[in-house]
């Protein structure tokens, strides 16, 4: 710092910003944007990334994200061939990600990249959004506060998708696929029986095979509703009650 201090013009706060930025964005474009940088503070910032304190810093950092990364989506990138995990894990932290504080919203932000990723419909996505929806539903079970069940009693009330709910769709047997992980045995081939969880944090476990008309219910609901416009499809106000309080759906206002 003192070597900076003598020969920088930069501001204190941008040559932090500067550091800050070299080190975490391993393969990015313009780390260096929208700083107050002269020929001389260029320069500088050139020649330390060369430094073997700074590639340490570096490869340490690089190092624990990656490793953050892995753990958020475990289940997910174990189905994975080995490059294609790899390759999946050096995109996400070569973008600059990976250096969140909240560990659950970084978990969130990778498997989203990754769904991106997968083959639709696959084994592979699907196990991607149970572990999307499990982080999702077990983060609300801290964060959702009981709702007032007597509003839906007004049909003019207003539902939609709870934010800590989701819906998971396997092409085959859950339990097949999840077991065949654990065993490192090949996939089953996708069926076409679908097995459909859905996912709330007032549910025990998490999640369950849910009915017709709740699925029904759950893919209306990728708009906000007014009660009286479910009930005329026809939906059951003690269906919307029970999943209101499971957290699977919310009021909209």
């Amino acid at each position: 710092m003192e070597f900076a201090s003598e020969y920088l013009s930069m501001a204190l706060l941008d040559f932090q910003t500067a550091l800050g930025r070299l080190v975490r964005v391993q393969n990015g474009k313009g780390p260096l944007d929208g700083l107050h940088l002269d020929t001389r503070d260029s320069l500088y910032l050139e020649g330390l990334q060369e430094t073997a304190g700074f590639l340490f810093c570096r490869s340490i950092q690089r190092s624990w994200c990656v490793g953050r990364a892995a753990k958020s989506a475990h289940l997910t990138l174990s189905f994975l061939p080995d490059h294609e995990r790899q390759t999946l894990l050096d995109e996400w932290i070569d973008s600059g990600a990976g250096t969140r504080s909240f560990y659950d919203s970084e978990a969130g932000s990778f498997l989203e990249f990754i769904s991106h990723r997968l083959a639709n419909p696959s084994h592979q996505l699907s196990v991607c959004q149970l572990e999307q929806a499990t982080l999702r539903a077990g983060e609300g079970m801290n964060s959702v506060i009981a709702a007032d069940a007597a509003r839906l009693s007004d049909d003019d009330c207003m539902l939609r998708r709870g934010r800590y709910a989701g819906l998971v769709e396997f092409y085959g047997d859950p339990h097949l696929v999840l077991e065949t992980l654990q065993k490192h045995e090949p996939l089953p081939p996708l069926s076409s029986e679908i097995t459909i969880l859905l996912f709330g944090p007032g549910v025990e476990q998490l999640c369950y095979v849910p009915s017709a008309g709740q699925v029904a219910l759950w893919h209306q609901l990728e708009t906000a509703q007014s009660v009286r416009t479910l009930l005329s499809q026809p939906h059951e106000r003690n269906t919307l009650a029970k999943l209101q309080s499971y957290g699977i759906i919310e009021y909209a206002d």
